[in-house]
């Protein structure tokens, strides 16, 4: 990806989590009659607005309607206002933000009428205030572009760890020890905006519970939800290798990565359900059904842009497939979203969970802390193929010796033989 994109969609983000967080102090002021710092950290930024703007940016960018636009924007500003407040929740053990007493809400966190602002900021963000912000970005030489975009996006950086330490702190309950280590003035003052803000962020006086050190991944620990991801990624890959055969007729890989049979949407969508629904496993069949279908759909759909826009490659296409949405998703995969969801939550997550749980805590931590390490290196290494490959098509030569490498051991023909549904985007 060219160098000025990559500004363009920093200075986006930064530049929406600034206007998020004016947004959110306005309308405090409005209520309240007075000033409160709404962002999660310190600075004059919320990224959550700034990260719906960058997805909104990114997934709508070859698309004019404006029902689609404003359908974009429900879908997926509520999707991070859930996955934020669920995230920040298992942080500090408190709801930051809580619209229970809305009608249409989905577990306080979001809710019908905060959803359909998402939409309408959507429209006013793709047709309005970006051709005109970026305008002006542009106008700007190409050397101080980059030195505003990372000299605020390291400060942004520094403030997130200052007030995630807070965060921490809190939780544990160890408020006090972490201040007098990192300086009482900074941590404190966090510690007291964040509570004048979000008035459920208390610090607990409780005596926090032992923890069984004994067990592996307990909960939804980043242990447990990285081993959800393999396994989801490679049951994923299967079952898809295995409708493939079935509907065409022959054996195709449906691996996302260079080395190994894995699914990295698959991956995902089983680690983000593991996150957000494994504790609903007692809710109906047919709420996580429509959930379960429209998340999947939308994180289906943001995948296909991302690989695309990033890489220039479509690695699926539904046009031909009833009632798709750009070729990108179709309602038949959405319900089948809905199925795994309901398969996967009622019956999977539960003996996956004991599984893993069941793992000696010492071989589980040297096994997974490997996993991490060779998943990390495999996409890397795919990155690079991909990059190469979409480089040779042009006619570029190798200029280094990683391309060289790429070349070698990831020629036309493997990769060609690797994804034999993926098509290469021409700009």
């Amino acid at each position: 990806m060219q160098y000025e994109v990559v500004l363009n969609l920093l200075f986006i983000f930064i530049l929406y989590s600034f206007l998020g967080w004016l947004l959110e102090v306005i309308t405090v002021i409005v209520k309240k009659g007075e000033f409160v710092n709404r962002g999660v950290t310190n600075g004059p930024v919320c990224t959550i607005y700034g990260l719906a703007a960058l997805i909104i940016t990114i997934v709508t960018n070859s698309t004019p309607s404006l029902l689609a636009i404003f359908i974009s924007g429900i879908v997926y500003g509520s999707a991070i206002e859930l996955i934020a407040g669920k995230l920040l929740e298992r942080v500090n053990k408190n709801k930051w933000w809580d619209y229970s007493n809305k009608k249409l809400n989905l577990d306080g966190y979001i809710c019908l009428r905060y959803s359909l602002i998402w939409g309408l900021l959507s429209i006013i963000l793709v047709k309005i205030a970006n051709p005109l912000f970026l305008f002006l970005f542009n106008s700007i030489s190409l050397f101080l572009r980059g030195l505003i975009v990372f000299i605020l996006l390291g400060i942004i950086i520094v403030d997130f760890i200052t007030s995630f330490v807070t965060l921490k702190s809190l939780k544990e309950n160890k408020i006090e020890d972490v201040t007098n280590r990192f300086g009482n003035a900074i941590l404190k003052h966090v510690l007291k905006r964040l509570e004048k803000a979000y008035p459920n962020l208390q610090s607990s006086k409780k005596v926090p519970k032992k923890r069984d050190d004994k067990k592996f991944a307990k909960g939804t620990s980043f242990y447990k939800l990285f081993l959800v991801f393999i396994i989801g990624g490679t049951i994923g890959d299967i079952v898809e290798v295995i409708y493939c055969y079935f509907s065409m007729g022959y054996f195709m890989s449906r691996s996302s990565v260079v080395w190994g049979e894995f699914s990295i949407v698959w991956g995902f969508a089983f680690a983000l359900a593991t996150l957000l629904l494994s504790r609903y496993q007692n809710r109906s069949n047919t709420y996580l059904f429509f959930f379960g279908s429209i998340m999947g759909g939308s994180f289906e759909y943001i995948c296909s842009v991302f690989t695309e826009f990033f890489f220039g490659t479509v690695f699926w296409d539904y046009s031909k497939i009833p009632f798709n949405v750009n070729g990108r998703i179709n309602l038949l995969f959405c319900f089948f979203w809905g199925f795994a969801t309901v398969i996967f939550i009622k019956l999977v997550y539960p003996f996956l969970s004991k599984l893993i749980e069941s793992i000696p805590k010492k071989g589980g931590t040297i096994v997974t802390n490997v996993l991490v390490v060779f998943v990390a290196l495999d996409l890397l290494v795919t990155g690079c193929a991909m990059l190469r490959y979409n480089n040779r098509l042009d006619g570029k030569a190798a200029n280094n010796k990683v391309e060289e490498l790429c070349d070698t051991y990831f020629n036309d023909e493997y990769m060609r033989s690797r994804w034999k549904n993926m098509k290469i985007k021409k700009n």
